[in-house]
């Protein structure tokens, strides 16, 4: 179980904004956007860390590809209504849904599947750029409570 932050931190890379590049915009590659192309730009490493878990998704089970949203704006700037996502290692993702639809769940849902979502937390922290995940699931391993984290991980990445 973890414990209540005061805000995501950024304790690792210095990338710029024009260091970012964009997630790849076609899906069915073992991920699915749910957010537009503008809010997805990452730090290299940051992008190359999401497209290893898609992968590892895509052979593992193909039918339930990872869900990302939100990232970063290619410049940098403030994307409402997040306090981080400037540094292009934050990343949004959807905990998975028992009927396996591409659709928002919270941990509150019927529908909400703890057991495929801790895998992908398991996924997650063994990959060697995955700093840390905000996810208020306490039943959850190595997630950490923050404030209107129901509905998605908010993962940290280090580079």
């Amino acid at each position: 179980m973890g414990v209540p932050h005061s805000h995501p931190s950024q304790p690792y890379s210095h990338a710029t904004p024009a260091q970012f590049e964009q997630l790849p915009q076609n899906t069915g590659q073992g991920f699915y956007r749910y957010s537009t192309g503008d809010r997805q730009w990452g730090t290299r490493d940051t992008i190359q860390t999401l497209l290893d878990l898609a992968r590892q998704q895509l052979c593992n089970l193909p039918g339930l590809p990872i869900q990302i949203g939100d990232i970063s704006f290619r410049d940098g700037k403030h994307m409402p209504p997040h306090t981080a996502h400037r540094h292009g290692r934050n990343i949004d993702i959807r905990p998975f849904r028992k009927d396996k639809a591409l659709l928002p769940v919270t941990i509150h849902d019927a529908q909400y599947d703890r057991a495929m979502t801790e895998l992908l937390v398991q996924n997650l922290l063994a990959h060697r750029n995955v700093h840390r995940i905000l996810f208020n699931d306490r039943m959850i391993k190595g997630v950490h409570y923050f404030h209107g984290h129901d509905n998605h991980l908010h993962v940290e990445t280090k580079l």
